[in-house]
């Protein structure tokens, strides 16, 4: 066998995309979130809540939902970063149909998830229910 032991195969071996995802996918089941991510996914997190009126106007279930939703957004950016790295180390990747489809692989099912979760999530906006002491204490406040 030609390479290093442990790795994938030979040096340039264009057919092992799987090693660089799947490490992203073990940090991310470890837990471990690079600071970009975290900033995405907080980001996106403070935007869902900020859509249904303020965490105070959601349930649980939907609280829940959302960050479900902020972790998948965050992969989904790593995961695009990641195979744009292969694409660019491996410009023969771009005319391969079967690399193309390998790399669409990896993401599909996160965006089926994700789009159907978006789904459960809804798209409206809510507007914030203020409570009639909040009403009375920004008449008396003018």
């Amino acid at each position: 066998m030609a390479g290093i032991r442990g790795k994938s195969g030979p040096p340039g071996n264009p057919n092992a995309f799987r090693h660089g995802l799947a490490g992203i996918a073990q940090r991310r089941a470890d837990g471990v979130l690079n600071p970009t991510e975290q900033s995405i996914r907080e980001e996106i997190l403070f935007g869902l809540l900020a859509d249904k009126g303020g965490e105070a106007q959601i349930s649980t279930a939907m609280r829940v939902l959302a960050e479900i939703i902020a972790s998948d957004v965050s992969l989904l950016v790593t995961f695009n970063h990641a195979i744009d790295g292969v694409i660019q180390n491996n410009p023969k990747t771009r005319s391969n149909p079967k690399a193309l489809a390998q790399l669409n692989g990896y993401k599909r099912p996160l965006v089926s998830s994700l789009s159907g979760n978006l789904q459960r999530f809804g798209m409206e906006k809510m507007l914030k229910v203020e409570s009639l002491q909040e009403i009375i204490a920004g008449m008396t406040d003018q």
